[in-house]
């Protein structure tokens, strides 16, 4: 499972922001009880929740509950970095927004960005988060006034019709909320999502050049790549872990032996995933007892053994806290099946 993350300019501009309103790192980390800077991974990225965290400890502090769209209109085009880039080299303005479609979890690792064209006259762009795991308003607030501020050129541009949709409430601030945006806010809406004129999308871009936006497009290819990095380890890690069951639970150092990297980097870098190694082996014993339960060849103690248990009883243990209930039963329930 990914730790969702952001880019570590977000933090750096907000940090930023929360200084020029007189919010000192003394009194943020009071709040916090931590340093948001500490915390960032090997591939200079926060945490999500650190984010939101820090939002709302700079809300608290300056009772301001519009600080994400406050913070996220003050923040630079730095973060934006090589996504801005690919969208003034495009040929158009719908290959620009196609760019932030693809790499805006450069930004924010988490949900997707979605381009749909309403009808002829309208287009939308929209942020669909996972249900369970829905972003707090102030860093959906921050994330679109600050792609409203940087591409606000691009929209006046084509004197286009806009309007901000939010899907949580507004809570007495959509004319403060207006204001901010330039344009229309409204609240409570299936989606957080810009809807904007159509034509915009055929509009050519500022400084269109295919040579350079080919160059940028693959140089983000690879940082999107490297963003994966957690899904790859653990995948790694997994396959190391069934290759080496049958001989027992392998220990971290097996495991970083088989894969070539330094014990102490691969737990630090386990460390930075949402999982543990102890975590990562109850799951895999668990998901391979599925597939071996199937295979009707196979006596429940050779199944044992080939999960790396000492002993059966070990096994059925574990199969009930899993599945609730004995391994044989289950497994006459499949067959009934």
């Amino acid at each position: 499972m990914r730790t969702p993350t952001v880019c570590k300019d977000y933090l750096d501009n907000l940090l930023a922001y929360l200084g020029t309103q007189g919010v000192s790192a003394r009194q943020l980390q009071s709040v916090l009880r931590l340093d948001p800077l500490g915390h960032l991974s090997e591939q200079g990225r926060v945490p999500l929740r650190l984010f939101e965290l820090t939002l709302d400890a700079g809300a608290s502090l300056l009772n301001d509950p519009c600080l994400g769209a406050h913070a996220g209109t003050h923040c630079s085009r730095t973060p934006w970095g090589m996504v801005d880039y690919l969208g003034m080299s495009a040929a158009n303005s719908r290959e620009a927004v196609d760019a932030m479609q693809r790499y805006s979890r450069l930004l924010i690792d988490h949900g997707d960005m979605v381009l749909s064209e309403i009808n002829s006259e309208t287009a939308c762009l929209s942020w669909l988060l996972p249900a369970r795991k829905q972003a707090s308003r102030h860093v959906v607030e921050f994330f679109f006034a600050n792609w409203y501020r940087v591409n606000k050129p691009m929209l006046d541009k084509g004197g286009t019709r806009r309007e901000v949709h939010f899907a949580h409430g507004g809570g007495g601030r959509e004319q403060r909320m207006a204001d901010l945006f330039e344009a229309p806010v409204k609240f409570g809406k299936k989606v957080n999502a810009v809807h904007f004129g159509r034509e915009l999308l055929d509009q050519p871009t500022l400084y269109p050049h295919p040579a350079i936006y080919k160059s940028l497009d693959q140089a983000a290819r690879i940082e999107m790549s490297n963003l994966q990095y957690e899904v790859r380890l653990i995948k790694e890690v997994r396959d190391c872990i069934i290759d080496q069951l049958a001989d027992g639970v392998p220990r971290l150092e097996d495991i970083s032996a088989q894969l070539g990297i330094g014990t102490r980097t691969l737990q630090r870098r386990l460390n930075s995933t949402a999982t543990s190694y102890k975590s990562l082996v109850d799951a895999t014993r668990r998901e391979r007892s599925l597939r071996l339960m199937s295979q009707s060849e196979l006596a429940l103690l050779d199944i044992s053994a080939a999960l790396g248990f000492s002993d059966q009883s070990a096994f059925q243990k574990a199969f009930k806290r899993w599945y609730g209930q004995a391994p044989g039963r289950f497994r006459t329930m499949l067959q009934a099946g």
